[in-house]
């Protein structure tokens, strides 16, 4: 049995980590990132995410992924949000792949992903991630192997330089749009 727009915003409204969740949700997001972003513990965020899905606010954008699903706003999810958020900025739905975005979203890739400002070799990457987040744990190795990973999906391309012996890697198209993405999804709830 369906329920109907004043049921579902009834129930959105019994619950303030309801409301929160709505309220970070201007794009598709990870059910991790939303918990990062409202501070709702994972497994609740969880849960309220699956409630939001079987009443038809959320959609999952990439189902056949293990982890990190994305889940983004149905048509009467943007409806539910313009009613019951008061002060609600527009919801932007991207024309993107979501299933690499949340292959992305794992530690090292978005890691990698958020430090590439600039034409860069793995190790340099990897320089720049011990500098700017000593907390993160990662090897030549790792970054090489995620920028191998990047280069085969297309997230960026190779910039060949004279006198270098091996090359930079840059962005792409796609690997800027899902790095605008993620940077946007990581950023604190401005209040």
């Amino acid at each position: 049995m369906q329920e109907t727009s004043k049921e579902v915003y009834k129930w959105i409204q019994k619950e303030e980590s309801r409301k929160k969740i709505l309220t970070v949700l201007k794009q598709p997001l990870t059910a991790r990132q939303i918990s990062k972003k409202t501070g709702i513990p994972a497994e609740i965020c969880s849960y309220i995410v699956g409630d939001f899905v079987n009443r038809g606010i959320l959609i999952c954008l990439n189902p056949k992924a293990q982890n990190s699903r994305v889940y983004g706003l149905t048509e009467s999810g943007i409806q539910c949000r313009k009613h019951c958020i008061s002060d609600c900025t527009e919801y932007r739905s991207i024309d993107i792949d979501w299933s690499i975005y949340g292959w992305v979203c794992y530690n090292h890739r978005s890691t990698v992903l958020r430090m590439l400002a600039e034409p860069m070799q793995p190790t340099e990457v990897r320089r720049k991630i011990k500098k700017k987040l000593p907390q993160v744990k990662i090897s030549d190795n790792n970054a090489r192997d995620v920028i191998r990973l990047f280069f085969e999906k297309g997230i960026v391309q190779k910039v060949l330089v004279r006198k270098k012996a091996h090359p930079q890697y840059e962005l792409t198209e796609l690997g800027t749009k899902l790095q605008s993405l993620l940077i946007k999804a990581e950023s604190p709830l401005s209040s």
